[in-house]
């Protein structure tokens, strides 16, 4: 798909995020009743899942700047490198400790690979809640890493597995009902 296209999807979905919110439909929703105020974690969620019903897979990109947080999606494609494969084995004296608190497969090894800040420098961004922030007027960015998103420290990011909370499902189908589709 297209970064045009993107962000064509992505400027709609924030329209019907908003429509929904003077609607006064989030009022009992301490996430979204200040929208977009506080909402980047969930709307992230929900936008993947929107995006990935159209074809698009993502990245939940989370960042810290002083005493906020903010969180945008980067597009899973060719842009993005893959995360460099690393794995843990509980050493051998901590084992049966560990086994004593209820961990279990403590002999197998885990995968802990994880993306990095390196990995998601070129990716394409999307970010529909930016604008919550008094530097940034811009309510829906699809683009590269720009000055604003700069001045964020990386906390983490994972693949968007879908939605696993009964909350943010309640909210998708209440989103949904705006959508043209």
């Amino acid at each position: 798909m297209t970064d045009s296209k993107i962000r064509q999807l992505a400027i709609k979905y924030r329209s019907a995020i908003e429509a929904a919110h003077k609607d006064r439909l989030f009022v009992n929703d301490i996430g979204f009743d200040d929208f977009p105020t506080g909402s980047c974690g969930d709307t992230c969620y929900l936008l993947s899942e929107y995006l990935r019903r159209k074809g698009v897979e993502t990245i939940w990109y989370s960042a810290q700047r002083d005493d906020w947080s903010h969180a945008w999606l980067v597009v899973k494609d060719k842009r993005v490198k893959r995360p460099t494969p690393k794995f843990f084995s509980w050493p051998e004296e901590l084992r049966d400790i560990v086994a004593g608190y209820g961990a279990e497969h403590v002999d197998q090894e885990m995968d802990i690979t994880r993306y990095e800040y390196e990995d998601l420098q070129g990716g394409l961004i999307i970010d529909i809640t930016g604008d919550q922030f008094e530097d940034y007027d811009i309510p829906v960015y699809v683009g590269y890493l720009d000055l604003f998103h700069k001045t964020f420290d990386f906390n983490q990011a994972h693949d968007y597995d879908g939605l696993n909370d009964g909350r943010l499902c309640d909210l998708y189908q209440t989103i949904s009902e705006y959508l043209d589709e």
